[in-house]
C-alpha cells in the first residue's frame, strides 16, 4: 500500500494559513476601528476633527465681527479662513403652516472650511437654493429636489429649492427643531445676524493644529474662544452626552485586542510547528551545524514565511472589512440578534498605517515564534533525538515547567484582579479602560497558562457521559486527559474568539441599559410641548402665550398617543427662600417619570407627601419623614418627605401630588405637556399627531426626546453593527485556528493513528475520535472564554461610564457556550478525513507524519 506522506511544504502551508488570517483579523479590526472614528467624528464630533482651528465668541449667544476672517486669513500658518451663520427661520410646508413646534435652526454651509457633512445632493449656492438635516428632510417626508418655504427674521417668506441633505450629527438643536441650510449670504439675509457663530481655519501645509491655533489665539486676543479643530469636536462630543476620548480610547484598545488575539493564533501555530521539528533540528546538530547556522535559517524562514502570508493576509483583511461595512448596511436584521442596528452610511477607511500594523502583527509574531528551536537547541542532540517531539520530554523538565507555568498562571490572575478592581474604582474614563484592557490580557495569558489543568478538570467532568457515548468519544477524552497542553494549545483561538464576543455582548448591554436608564431621567417623554417665549427659546420663565387648555385632550384622543403627562410649575417660599414647586398631572411618579433619589422612593409620592430635592432638604435640615410647610396662593400645608431626590439628576424644589397642588397654586395653568407614543406606535405616526395638534395652536415649541435617543441611538447601532461584524471574522478566525491546530496534531500523531488501526478501530471511529476531541476543544474554550468575556464586559462597561446598570445578556451568551461545540465539530471535518486515511502500515515509518 502506498503511504501519502506529509512533507515540510505541506506543514508550512498551514502555517501560513493561520499567519495570513491573522493578519487578515487584525487588518480587518484596524480598518473597522478607522471607519468607526471617523463615523464617531462626524455624528458626535460634527466633523470638527477636519479643521485646524476654531474660533467662537466669547459668551454664549455672541457673533464674531465679520472683520475678523481677513485678519486671520492674513497669519502665514493659515491656508484658509471662513465664518459660519448660525440663526433661526421657520420652515414652512406645503400648505403654509409651520413644520413642527419650533423656529429650526438655520446655518449657512460650503466652502473649504465646512466641517458638517453633506451626505446626499449638493450645498446651496444661491439665493434659491436651500440644504435640510437628513433627519428634518426624514421626518418631514422631504427629499432633494423638493420645494420649501422659510419664514426669516424679517417676516418675509421665502421660497427654496432642496438641493442637498446636510448630516448634523448630534447636534441636540438640529435634532430638535430641525435644521435648514444656505449659502453664507442667504443665511446673513435669513436669519438677520450680522457675524459668525464659527470662525473655522485650515493650516497651511505641514503646520501642526496647536500652532495654527495659538497663531489665531495671539490675532484675536480676548474677542473670541480659541481651539483646535479636534479640541471644538471634543466639546461638541460632550455637549451631546457623548465622551470623544473615552470612545476614541475604546476603539484603540479594540484595535490592540485585535492584533494580541492575531499574535495567538500565529503565535500557538508555529509553535506546534516548530515542536514538531525538534527531531529534525537535533539531526542537524548531529550532522554538525552549529546554533547559530541552525537559528539563523530557521528565523530566515520564518521571516520569508510571514512576510509573504502577512501580505496576503492584510489584503485580504482589507476585502474582509469592506464586505462587512456593506452587508452590515444592506442587512441590518444580521446584527439585530446582538441588539444592533444597521450601518448605513458607514465610511471605508484604508490607511497605511492599519495595513502596516495588520502585516506587521503576522511578521512579528512568527518570527518571534520562531525563536522556540531555542529550547532544542539547548537540549543534547542525542537527547533531541530520542524525545517523542510530541508533548513527551523529561520528567524533571515537565515538573519544572508545571511549576513555573502555576506559578505564572496565579500571578497573572492577581494582576488581572489587581487591574480590573483599579479600573472599576478609578473615575471612568480613557485611563481605567486602558487598565480594565490590560488586566482582560493579563487574565486571558493566565487562562493560558492554566489552561492544561483547566482542560483536564473539564476533561474529568465529561469524563463518564464521554464514555457512554461510545468507543470514539471515550478514546477522546482518554487521550484529553493524557496530553491536556495540546488539547489547551488548540482551545485557545476559539477561547479569543468567545471571550471577545460574550465581553462586547455584556458590555454593550450594560452600556445600552445604563444610556436607557439616564436618558429616561433626562428625556422621559418622546415629545415636550411648552409655550415658546421667543423665536431662540428665550426666557423659559416668562410666558408669552398660554399653553391652550384643549391641548392635551387633543393629544389624548389620537391612538398613536399612549400617555399625556401635563406639567405645571409654581414657586412658593418655602423655608424663607423661593423653592420651585411642580406636579404631573396624569403620571405615575417613579414609573413614568423616574428620578434618582438619595432617600426614600419617589413612587411614595401622595396627597400629604412629597419629594424635596437633597439641596433643599439640606438646607432645610430635613429628611424623609420630616414634615416642610409650604404657603401656596389657595392654601398652606404641612407636607411630609416622602423621598429626597439626588443633587444631580433629581427635579430641584419640592415634587408633590396633583391633588396638594390644585390645592396650593387653583389658577396655575399648563407649563408643558409630556407626550409618550402608544406602544407598538410608529414613531413617524406619533411625530404627526404631535405635529397635527400643536400646528392648530401657534406659539408652542416642540422638543424631541424620542429624535434625540433616535440620533444616539444610530451612533451606538452603527458602532456596534462594525463591532458584530470584526467578531463575526473572529468567530470564523477560531474555527480555522483550530482546524489548523487539530490539522498538524494529526501530522503529528499519525503512527499513534496507524496503531489504532491495527488495533481494530474502522476509519468512521478514528473520525469520531478526532471529531470528539475537537468537540472537547471547541466546548472548552468557549467556556473558558465566555466566563472571561462576561467578567470583563462588566469591568469595561463599569470603567467606561458613571453608575453603570450592569447587564447579562444570559440568552446570547448561551448560544455563545452552545456554539462551541458544532464549531469545533466544524473544524474537525478535514483533520477528522485525514485522521481516517492513517494505514497500518505507517507504523513501519520512522517518521510521525505518515499519513
Amino acid at each position: 500500500m502506498r503511504r501519502a506522506r506529509t512533507g515540510p511544504l505541506s506543514r508550512l502551508a498551514t502555517t501560513a494559513l493561520a499567519i495570513a488570517l491573522g493578519a487578515m483579523f487584525a487588518t480587518a479590526t484596524l480598518v473597522f476601528t478607522d471607519g468607526v472614528r471617523q463615523s464617531f467624528a462626524d455624528s458626535a464630533m460634527g466633523g470638527a476633527d477636519r479643521l485646524d482651528a476654531v474660533a467662537l465668541p466669547p459668551e454664549d449667544g455672541g457673533v464674531l465681527p465679520r472683520d475678523l476672517v481677513p485678519r486671520v486669513r492674513e497669519l502665514p500658518q493659515v491656508a484658509e479662513a471662513d465664518g459660519a451663520v448660525r440663526g433661526s427661520a421657520v420652515l414652512l410646508g406645503p400648505d403654509g403652516r409651520p413644520l413642527g413646534g419650533a423656529p429650526a435652526m438655520a446655518v449657512s454651509v460650503g466652502g473649504p472650511t465646512e466641517r458638517l457633512r453633506i451626505e446626499e445632493g449638493r450645498a446651496p449656492e444661491g439665493a434659491g437654493e436651500a440644504a435640510l438635516s437628513t433627519a428634518t428632510a426624514r421626518t418631514r417626508g422631504l427629499e432633494t429636489g423638493d420645494p420649501v418655504a422659510a419664514v426669516g427674521a424679517d417676516g418675509r417668506r421665502r421660497e427654496f429649492t432642496v438641493t442637498g441633505l446636510v448630516g448634523f450629527g448630534l447636534d441636540r438643536t438640529a435634532s430638535a427643531a430641525g435644521a435648514i441650510a444656505f449659502d453664507p449670504e442667504t443665511a446673513a439675509e435669513v436669519t438677520g445676524v450680522d457675524g459668525y457663530a464659527e470662525l473655522r481655519v485650515l493650516g497651511a501645509d505641514g503646520t501642526d493644529p496647536e500652532e495654527v491655533a495659538a497663531a489665531v489665539r495671539t490675532a484675536l486676543g480676548d474677542g473670541a474662544q480659541t481651539m483646535t479643530g479636534p479640541g471644538y469636536g471634543a466639546v461638541l462630543a460632550e455637549d451631546a452626552g457623548v465622551q470623544a476620548r473615552s470612545v476614541t480610547v475604546g476603539l484603540s484598545l479594540f484595535a490592540a485586542v485585535a492584533l494580541f488575539t492575531a499574535a495567538l493564533v500565529i503565535g500557538n501555530t508555529y509553535a506546534v510547528l516548530v515542536a514538531q521539528r525538534r527531531r529534525s533540528t537535533a539531526l542537524l546538530r548531529c550532522l554538525g551545524a552549529d546554533r547559530g547556522q541552525i537559528l539563523r535559517g530557521v528565523l530566515a524562514e520564518a521571516l520569508a514565511v510571514g512576510l509573504a502570508a502577512s501580505a496576503a493576509g492584510a489584503a485580504l483583511g482589507v476585502g474582509v472589512a469592506a464586505a462587512a461595512v456593506e452587508l452590515a448596511g444592506r442587512s441590518a436584521g444580521a446584527a439585530s440578534f446582538f441588539g444592533t442596528g444597521g450601518a448605513e452610511g458607514m465610511p471605508l477607511v484604508v490607511s497605511p498605517v492599519s495595513l502596516a500594523l495588520g502585516a506587521g502583527a503576522g511578521v512579528v509574531t512568527t518570527v518571534a515564534a520562531a525563536a522556540r528551536p531555542a529550547a532544542a537547541m539547548r537540549t543534547a542532540p542525542l537527547a533531541a533525538l530520542r524525545e517523542s517531539g510530541g508533548d513527551g520530554g523529561s520528567e524533571e523538565g515537565a515538573g519544572r515547567g508545571a511549576r513555573l507555568r502555576a506559578l505564572a498562571a496565579a500571578a497573572l490572575f492577581a494582576l488581572a484582579a489587581a487591574g480590573a478592581w483599579t479600573g472599576m474604582t478609578l473615575e471612568p474614563g480613557p485611563l481605567p479602560m486602558v487598565v480594565v484592557a490590560g488586566a482582560g490580557m493579563a487574565a486571558f495569558a493566565g487562562a493560558m497558562a492554566a489552561a492544561p489543568w483547566l482542560v483536564r478538570a473539564f476533561a474529568a467532568v465529561v469524563r463518564t457521559p464521554m464514555r457512554r457515548l461510545g468507543t470514539a468519544p471515550g478514546l477522546a477524552v482518554e487521550g484529553v486527559l493524557r496530553t491536556p497542553h495540546r488539547t489547551a494549545t488548540a482551545m485557545t483561538a476559539l477561547a479569543v474568539g468567545a471571550a471577545l464576543m460574550s465581553g462586547y455582548a455584556v458590555a454593550s448591554a450594560s452600556i445600552q441599559s445604563t444610556l436607557t436608564v439616564v436618558m429616561a431621567r433626562e428625556m422621559p417623554a418622546d415629545y415636550a410641548l411648552r409655550p415658546l417665549t421667543s423665536q431662540d427659546g428665550g426666557d423659559t420663565d416668562a410666558q408669552a402665550s398660554a399653553l391652550p387648555a384643549s391641548l392635551a385632550r387633543e393629544l389624548g384622543e389620537d391612538p398613536a398617543v399612549g400617555l399625556v403627562m401635563r406639567d405645571r410649575r409654581a414657586a412658593a417660599r418655602v423655608g424663607g427662600e423661593p423653592t420651585p414647586v411642580a406636579s404631573f398631572y396624569g403620571a405615575r411618579l417613579g414609573t413614568d417619570l423616574a428620578m434618582e433619589t438619595a432617600e426614600g422612593d419617589l413612587a411614595d409620592v401622595a396627597p400629604g407627601r412629597a419629594a424635596l430635592h437633597a439641596d433643599d432638604a439640606e438646607r432645610l435640615g430635613v429628611g424623609v419623614g420630616d414634615t416642610v410647610r409650604v404657603p401656596g396662593d389657595g392654601a398652606d400645608l404641612g407636607l411630609t418627605v416622602a423621598a429626597v431626590t439626588a443633587s444631580e439628576g433629581g427635579m430641584p424644589g419640592l415634587v408633590v401630588a396633583p391633588e396638594d397642588f390644585t390645592e396650593l397654586f387653583p389658577d396655575t395653568p399648563d407649563a408643558g405637556l409630556l407626550v409618550v407614543g402608544a406602544d407598538g406606535a410608529p414613531a413617524e405616526r406619533v411625530r404627526e399627531a404631535v405635529d397635527a395638534a400643536s400646528a392648530a395652536h401657534p406659539g408652542l415649541e416642540v422638543v424631541s426626546g424620542a429624535e434625540q435617543r433616535e440620533q444616539y441611538g444610530r451612533l451606538f447601532d452603527t458602532i456596534f453593527a462594525v463591532v458584530v461584524g470584526m467578531l463575526a471574522v473572529a468567530v470564523v478566525i477560531a474555527v480555522l485556528g483550530i482546524a489548523n491546530t487539530l490539522a498538524l496534531s494529526v501530522l503529528e500523531r499519525g503512527r499513534e493513528f496507524s496503531l489504532m488501526r491495527a488495533l481494530g478501530l474502522t476509519r468512521g471511529q478514528l473520525r469520531g475520535l478526532v471529531a470528539s476531541e475537537a468537540a472537547l476543544v471547541g466546548a472548552a474554550g468557549t467556556a473558558v472564554g465566555a466566563a472571561l468575556g462576561v467578567l470583563f464586559g462588566l469591568a469595561a462597561a463599569g470603567a467606561a461610564m458613571d453608575d453603570m446598570v450592569p447587564a447579562v445578556p444570559v440568552a446570547r451568551v448561551a448560544v455563545l457556550l452552545l456554539a462551541g461545540v458544532p464549531a469545533g465539530l466544524l473544524a474537525s471535518l478535514a483533520p477528522a478525513a485525514r485522521a481516517a486515511r492513517a494505514p497500518v502500515a505507517g507504523l513501519a515509518a520512522g517518521a510521525p507524519g505518515a499519513v
